[in-house]
């Protein structure tokens, strides 16, 4: 074969440069397998059974899966593992990689070899997983098997996923039109909208105040929390309006408070406007939301250790005292000012209710909404050294159809499914539960999210679930999936349109490395002068010019143009 060399990524998930030699192969043309595409084998004499039926193959097949080390133990004992090579009629030699090692790195090495198994499996990890450069850079080179024929001929469990869910096809098609990773979903509703605001609805009832619906209402009740002795601990000082830290789900300065100006998405701010890659940050309504944080920050508001504390200092200076010292605070969820897992627990969390998205001052109330942030590449794959490519993918896919038992354990062990005349609710307090989760053990049961599996919103919602949060017999990390499920259906009323969201998309890896750096360069800048703008150590008004020219002088444009040619070579664009 031509020897080939992929170009170094430069961010973390960086293959070694001059690795993969002696590997690969020209492109495929999309859709085709280590096969002639298209061509399965089914019927009385054939291999395989229809697809949906057991076993899969009609005499044994051994595969080699790459894997890191199962927790648990070993992957040949684990009870799942030996379920499926009964079932299934394939056999799996494992072929591991220590929890001390890099995942990447091993990986690397085998390339390199052109020593494949069949399988590769890297685990869900984000340390563990492929950037979509260098997947696409995998697939390019012939090291991985495209599987658009399988997913469409064969498929019973990602075929379905494929259909139903929204964008997934196209999050995880290549620009060349391949798919070459199977994906995992998880379906939480919480994550998809991750900036959220916690308020003190105690302060509230002892100030007489109503929940704020807009950013001059929200001003309001600050100055209150601030003046007033809103804990009733007798200190008039010890109050703080509102507080984040630098780093953490939603815990963003410039994202919950920015909406109501500025639709600004979490972490790379970015969105689009008609299908043009759009950076918040530059925008007017941006400079406008700034301009009111600095209001909040200039009059004592916002606690100014929020540029500089983690959320272990917010939690200690907030569950110090008999009364909580935080009046609000940006996060995810209640965990980021409340101390939820030490025995014997506190109940100040109970305390923090979630605000629904506040309306500015033109008259906007929008949501920062990414559901691409469900979908997960890079972890499951079918080597180009394959011995079997279409029994690789039906056992892949075969698992896929049973989330069940490789999420929650063994039926009537680790979970029951629930009657139709269950008394039972899902998540939301209104729909009938599907399954119960019990007390039981689940080490080395189930696969420990070691491949791809799409858990769906509706098999989320489905889990029996206590509707009162903070019930005597729930623990508040459990009780808090409720109330963050909630108020996630309160942004969910208001979300941005999807046409808008910016999803991560696929480039080359030279592409990738120059934008990587230049991301950085522009993010330093763009935080470095938001921090001055609020703190007033800069004029918002007298220095923006000279913002956008220090942005631009970093890259800004560059970046904006890697980025939108991603997104019009990408399947959204399309």
């Amino acid at each position: 074969m031509k020897k080939k060399k992929i170009v170094a990524l430069l961010t973390a998930c960086m293959l070694m440069t001059g690795m993969f030699t002696g590997c690969g192969s020209s492109q495929q043309a999309a859709g085709s397998s280590g096969a002639e595409a298209g061509q399965t084998q089914t019927g009385d004499n054939s291999l395989f059974n229809e697809p949906g039926q057991l076993p899969i193959v009609n005499e044994p097949v051994t595969l080699t899966v790459f894997a890191p080390a199962n927790p648990d133990g070993s992957w040949e004992d684990n009870e799942m593992v030996k379920e499926l090579e009964e079932t299934t009629g394939i056999h799996l030699e494992w072929q591991t990689c220590a929890a001390s090692d890099n995942v990447q790195e091993k990986l690397s090495t085998m390339f390199a070899s052109g020593d494949l198994p069949d399988i590769i499996l890297t685990g869900v990890g984000s340390s563990n997983r492929y950037d979509k450069a260098t997947e696409q850079a995998l697939g390019e080179q012939g090291l991985i098997l495209p599987l658009n024929d399988y997913l469409d001929t064969v498929s019973v469990g990602y075929k379905q996923a494929l259909d139903e869910i929204e964008g997934l096809r196209d999050y995880i098609t290549t620009p060349n039109g391949n798919i070459y990773s199977l994906p995992n979903v998880d379906g939480s509703l919480h994550v998809q909208y991750n900036m959220k605001l916690w308020i003190n609805t105690q302060w509230l009832d002892n100030l007489g105040l109503e929940m704020p619906t807009t950013t001059e209402e929200f001003y309001q009740v600050m100055k209150a929390f601030k003046e007033q002795d809103a804990n009733g601990n007798g200190d008039l000082n010890d109050e703080i309006p509102l507080s984040t830290v630098t780093s953490g789900a939603g815990t963003q300065i410039d994202g919950f408070l920015m909406n109501p100006f500025q639709l600004t998405s979490e972490t790379n701010k970015l969105y689009l406007d008609n299908g043009k890659v759009t950076f918040a940050p530059v925008q007017e309504g941006y400079k406008e939301g700034l301009k009111y944080l600095k209001q909040l920050y200039s009059e004592g508001l916002l606690n100014p250790e929020s540029f500089t504390q983690d959320k272990n200092n917010q939690v200690n200076i907030n569950e110090a005292g008999d009364e909580c010292v935080i009046g609000a605070f940006l996060a995810q969820r209640p965990g980021y000012a409340c101390d939820l897992t030490t025995e014997p627990y506190s109940d100040k969390w109970q305390q923090y209710q979630s605000l629904a998205p506040l309306t500015g001052p033109s008259g906007q109330c929008v949501a920062s909404w990414n559901p691409y942030v469900m979908f997960q590449t890079g972890m499951t794959f079918i080597s180009s050294s394959c011995s079997n490519p279409e029994a690789a993918f039906r056992l892949l896919d075969y698992i896929e159809t049973q989330t069940y038992r490789a999420i929650l354990g063994k039926e009537g062990v680790n979970y029951v499914m629930l009657d139709d005349d269950t008394t039972e609710v899902g998540m939301d307090g209104v729909t009938k539960a599907l399954y119960k989760k019990l007390d039981a053990s689940t080490a080395n049961v189930t696969l420990n999210q070691v491949t791809a599996l799409v858990r769906t919103p509706d098999f989320l919602l489905a889990e029996a679930t206590n509707p009162d949060p903070y019930a005597e017999d729930v623990k508040p990390v459990n009780g808090r999936n409720v109330v963050i499920y909630r108020a996630s259906l309160e942004h969910e009323k208001v979300r941005q349109s999807r046409e808008s969201v910016m999803p991560d998309l696929y480039m080359s890896q030279e592409d990738s490395s120059e934008m990587s750096l230049l991301k950085t360069n522009v993010m330093d800048v763009q935080k470095e002068y938001m921090v001055q703008f609020i703190t007033g150590a800069k004029d918002i008004d007298a220095e923006w010019d000279g913002y956008i020219s220090a942005l631009n002088n970093v890259g800004l444009e560059r970046y904006l143009e890697l980025l939108q040619k991603a997104y019009d070579e990408s399947s959204f664009a399309k």
